[in-house]
């Protein structure tokens, strides 16, 4: 295994402005500790992440950095994810989607102070781990963390539920400068009265999955419109796929109406075959104006992104991998370091982003860990150089 003994300077002159909110080594720790994360090859433990680092960056320094209650590791995540977005070019629409979702992180010991048995739908296992909510920021082929929330065990007295966590981020959240309209994505899940009247209330728009126990204000389901509706009402539509010249097929029916609670939106109903049934139908329900059912599906599939998000934190990053179960404040640093170590890959490979197509953050870590690489060689051939000329001197 390569041992790196000095940080680029691209790295290190872009990260001294953290310096004051460290204290001692700390911040030196702290760079290593990010940089480690994002090129580590086998399992992200703070043991294994120590073998890659110069042997005064032990691995106590980095379980004292992670025990130290005096720096803001979500204030981090802030910072990090606002140069990442000033760094990529905004878009020509100046439309940005905020998406969030949530995930369970398994193969967590039976010790761990947050870890509890969940399942993410009705249909799904249960499984013993650690339950996380990500908020994303999404725009053309970009996907960027903005924010996260640990959600905690019932019986705890500190315990809220998704959407009450969501809320929090929907509130903490800053737009981009260049934002003229924010929409937020999301399934069912997320969709529930406070959340919905807190997105109209801050002025952004909304496409989200609904379940089918809303109701119009006349006092009618939902479930009645998509269990009696006849397929000849449906009409085909083709959603534009990722990949340049592809594209996928969709059955729909749009209606204008008023729902309790919530006021006039536009209702999607949305079916990948002609002849699915009810269950296989999908109800999305927005507030943007003048929009048609291809949009509001296109829409919705951007929540796609933040599937591919989650993946790739726990692959290339490291997420819940870090071995810190005493406090729970541990956990949310070590989280946070995950998210500032992919926002680190965007900050420095985005030109290896495409505009159009499929990318992924394992081909930006192996980039990332070839460039540390290569400044690693040149600073040991110039030192090389260096200690010759010196002794040719003295001789």
């Amino acid at each position: 295994m390569l041992q790196f003994t000095c940080l680029p300077k691209v790295v290190s002159n872009w990260l001294e402005v953290l310096r004051p909110m460290f204290r001692h080594r700390h911040h030196l720790v702290f760079c290593w500790l990010v940089v480690c994360q994002a090129i580590y090859q086998e399992k992200a433990t703070v043991k294994g992440l120590a073998r890659l680092a110069p042997r005064p960056i032990a691995e106590w320094h980095r379980r004292r950095l992670l025990a130290a209650g005096y720096w803001n590791a979500r204030l981090l995540v802030w910072w990090f994810a606002d140069q990442v977005i000033a760094t990529l070019p905004p878009p020509d629409d100046g439309v940005c989607y905020l998406v969030v979702d949530s995930t369970l992180k398994s193969n967590t010991g039976q010790q761990h102070p947050l870890a509890k048995t969940y399942r993410l739908n009705e249909y799904g296992p249960y499984i013993f781990g650690l339950h996380l909510v990500v908020v994303m920021l999404h725009w053309g082929n970009y996907r960027i963390p903005v924010d996260f929330e640990l959600v905690r065990r019932k019986d705890d007295p500190r315990y809220h539920s998704e959407n009450a966590l969501f809320r929090w981020m929907l509130v903490r959240f800053r737009r981009p400068p260049w934002a003229k309209l924010v929409v937020v994505v999301a399934d069912a899940a997320f969709a529930s009265t406070a959340n919905l009247q807190l997105i109209q209330r801050r002025g952004y728009g909304f496409v989200m999955a609904l379940a089918r126990t809303w109701c119009f204000q006349n006092g009618h389901s939902l479930k009645d419109l998509v269990t009696h509706l006849p397929k000849q009402h449906y009409r085909r539509c083709w959603v534009p796929l990722e990949e340049p010249g592809r594209r996928r097929t969709y059955w729909t029916y749009i209606k204008r109406a008023c729902l309790r609670h919530i006021g006039d939106v536009t209702i999607v109903l949305s079916k990948q075959r002609r002849n699915d049934g009810p269950k296989q139908t999908k109800i999305l329900v927005t507030n943007l104006p003048e929009v048609r059912a291809r949009q509001v599906v296109d829409v919705y599939r951007r929540r796609w992104a933040v599937e591919l998000l989650i993946k790739e934190m726990k692959g290339a990053t490291g997420l819940g991998q870090h071995q810190v179960t005493k406090d729970p404040q541990r956990i949310e640093r070590s989280v946070a370091i995950a998210i500032i170590a992919y926002l680190l890959l965007l900050k420095f490979r985005a030109h290896d982003i495409p505009k159009q197509g499929p990318w992924s953050a394992f081909t930006l870590k192996r980039n990332f860990t070839w460039q540390i690489a290569q400044a690693q060689l040149e600073r040991s051939v110039e030192q090389r150089l260096r200690k010759g000329l010196q002794e040719r001197k003295a001789a």
